[in-house]
């Protein structure tokens, strides 16, 4: 495994190779550019975020269910816990994990603008997500879920996009690996 978190380039090329100079050439981030991916889906998951929440808590009461027959319905709970509302009353556990969260998208800015578009977006679905559930938490202390699947935790979207933002980071971690293995 390499040691940056974020590899500009893969293994093995070198500058002056064609394929070295153009891979070089597709992923070095020029000076001055950022990672525009990270910032639109950390906004967009954000506002989302904010939006749908705004929309349940004023539209619906606490424990309350929307279309409770339906395979996807909209169940109204307040989770002072993480996931699967484990932990509950942690508060200051989550909101440092968000700030690390934060932290590291910030510490790792130059190296995320030069990676694909994709992996920009998983980790500003991360972020967008830990931000809006940290709001929550300082808030309110605790974090408005309402999405309810069979067989399954109620969630909201911040949780969506922390999720499937991890599930795309690993994966990209996972195919750097193959390439160099």
């Amino acid at each position: 495994m390499r040691p940056s978190a974020f590899p500009a380039r893969r293994r093995g090329a070198t500058d002056e190779s064609p394929s070295g100079a153009a891979e070089l050439k597709r992923t070095a981030a020029r000076p001055g550019s950022w990672p525009l991916w990270l910032v639109v889906a950390a906004v967009a998951v954000f506002v989302i975020d904010r939006l749908t929440k705004f929309w349940v808590v004023h539209s619906l009461g606490l424990g309350q269910e929307l279309w409770p027959g339906a395979p996807v319905h909209i169940h109204y709970i307040e989770n002072s816990g993480a996931a699967f509302s484990i932990l509950p009353n942690l508060d200051w556990l989550f909101l440092l994990v968000a700030l690390l969260v934060v932290a590291a998208a910030i510490w790792f800015w130059r190296r995320l603008a030069a990676e694909p578009w994709w992996v920009q977006a998983a980790v500003g679905m991360v972020v967008g997500g830990a931000v809006a559930n940290g709001i929550d938490r300082i808030t309110q202390g605790y974090v408005v879920d309402f999405i309810q699947l069979p067989h399954w935790p109620v969630f909201n979207v911040a949780d969506s996009g922390i999720t499937v933002g991890m599930v795309l980071v690993v994966l990209r971690f996972l195919l750097e690996g193959r390439r160099d293995g």
